[in-house]
């Protein structure tokens, strides 16, 4: 019986060698196979946003483009070479040269009607003159230069009201600006938001980038075809579901 008992705690011992190395390897290539698991999902997961931040970036780019172009006057827009922060701090913008010409503007008729008001009263003085049966040649001569001063400060008029046409030619650059800022905004945040979107509900599927922005895009351009009230309504839950 002695002789047994060395001989089952070798056989023991060699069961619980065996079990522990199988465990050992066993437990070794779960973890190595969760770590490769896990970092190839967080390596995709980070590649993911990384493109979906670059086509943020090129979004607000063209955005920028819009702007320096609303601000330049120019009607093509041009490419930007300029740190977006001074494209923003510019003094000089449409609205600030609408306002500055219309001001400048409504302060020249207002001078010039002021102006006409006085020669009213002179004129009034001059008539009365006339009523009495006679004008003097001083009286004359004043009437003659009320005429030319009130042709020039009509002409006057008539030249400063035409800044109606640049300000006008000013405000229709800026709707465009942002319609198209407008677009652009709206094309970046849906497809960027439908990419995601699309990305939360098939975690474990390693759908190709540029694959869900294909289906992305497409999805977009079919939601804003001909705009009937059903297309616009799914245009308005779709948004509605992005959170706006």
């Amino acid at each position: 019986m002695s002789e047994e008992n060395p001989i089952m705690r070798e056989l023991m011992q060699k069961v619980a060698d065996k079990l522990t190395a199988d465990l050992r390897d066993t437990l070794t290539a779960a973890v190595e196979r969760e770590i490769s698991r896990t970092l190839s999902g967080a390596l995709l997961e980070g590649e993911f946003y990384r493109r979906v931040n670059e086509d943020l970036q090129k979004g607000f780019k063209e955005i920028y483009q819009e702007i320096k172009v609303a601000k330049s006057g120019n009607s093509a827009p041009v490419p930007v070479s300029e740190d977006p922060n001074e494209l923003f701090s510019r003094a000089s913008n449409q609205l600030d040269a609408i306002l500055q010409t219309t001001e400048n503007a409504t302060v020249k008729i207002i001078e010039t009607i002021e102006n006409l008001q006085t020669m009213s009263d002179t004129l009034g003085g001059i008539v009365k003159s006339f009523e009495r049966g006679g004008v003097s040649k001083s009286e004359r001569e004043t009437l003659g230069r009320i005429n030319d001063a009130l042709s020039r400060d009509l002409m006057s008029i008539m030249t400063t009201l035409s800044f109606q046409d640049l300000t006008g030619q000013r405000i229709k650059i800026i709707i465009e600006t942002i319609k198209k800022i407008e677009k652009i905004v709206l094309d970046v945040y849906m497809t960027t938001g439908l990419m995601i979107k699309a990305r939360a509900e098939a975690p474990a599927e390693e759908a190709d980038f540029n694959d869900l922005q294909a289906k992305a895009k497409t999805q977009l351009s079919t939601l804003q075809g001909p705009q009937l009230d059903s297309t616009q309504g799914s245009v308005d839950d779709l948004l509605a579901s992005l959170g706006l």
